[in-house]
């Protein structure tokens, strides 16, 4: 969810755990817009998997379960069936977030021609709303296990994995670089 929605900020002081269902919550899980209304992701990690989850979870968790179960689920909501829904559900929500987003703005924050205080343009909120639901569509089927035709295989070119899309978020998420680079409000060593 944090990749596909662009969803920044994702401390662990933002996590909340259930003691009696163990169900997880987190607050503060909007994304970040830039000051045109359009989803931003600045962060270099696409989702928190540091290195005492990847400890918990084992080489054969992540490489295996979470890589699978991640193209699995990224393979049905784009399928042909599912894409209609999820583009009017992801329509909604984007709506409800513009709206609430430019409200909530910082005072001190400029604002873009047409994009500001509650007072949106419909022809600009709706090409917001459809410009960041195209984004997270975008996001998603990049991230689908591509398949191929032997016809269009180069014979020369090694084999390409269909999970590629997924093992470079993976990869992104477990790069020492990568989570030096965060926050130290975002506490990588948890």
């Amino acid at each position: 969810m944090p990749f596909m929605l662009q969803i920044g900020g994702r401390s662990p002081n933002k996590i909340l755990f259930a003691k009696n269902t163990g169900k997880i919550f987190q607050t503060d899980f909007h994304p970040a817009y830039d000051a045109n209304g359009v989803i931003e992701f600045s962060e270099p990690v696409p989702f928190r998997l540091t290195r005492n989850m990847q400890a918990f979870f084992s080489h054969f968790g992540v490489e295996g379960f979470i890589v699978s179960v991640m193209c699995a689920a990224a393979q049905t909501v784009v399928s042909p069936k599912q894409t209609q829904h999820l583009w009017y559900h992801l329509a909604m929500f984007f709506r409800d977030e513009l709206f609430s987003w430019s409200w909530r703005r910082p005072l001190g924050m400029p604002l873009a021609p047409a994009a500001g205080g509650g007072s949106l343009n419909p022809a600009d909120f709706k090409h917001k709303v459809t410009a960041n639901v195209e984004n997270v569509i975008g996001r998603i089927t990049g991230i689908t296990p591509q398949f191929f035709s032997e016809e269009e295989e180069n014979v020369m070119d090694p084999p390409q994995s269909l999970q590629r899309g997924v093992t470079k978020l993976v990869d992104a998420a477990l790069l020492p670089r990568n989570l030096c680079t965060m926050d130290p409000t975002w506490h990588p060593w948890f």
